[in-house]
């Protein structure tokens, strides 16, 4: 982003991205709805990756504060 620094990008982006994140999830869930796909083989994939998505984040979260 012009006039911030790399070192502080991250603390600049920290606010917006759960907010952006949550907005694509809608969006997507809402187009997996109006395309019918909610209880097809397609929405349960979608359904189970998310699902998996926010567990791996979970897990290296935890991960990173043991310090590991």
């Amino acid at each position: 982003m012009p006039g911030h620094r790399d070192s502080n990008l991250q603390k600049e982006l920290n606010p917006y991205i759960p907010t952006a994140a949550a907005f694509g999830g809608v969006c997507i869930g809402a187009l997996a709805d109006f395309m019918g796909a909610i209880w097809s083989g397609t929405g349960i994939l979608l359904d189970v990756t998310i699902i998996y998505q926010y567990f791996e984040t979970f897990e290296k979260e935890k991960a990173s504060e043991l310090g590991f």
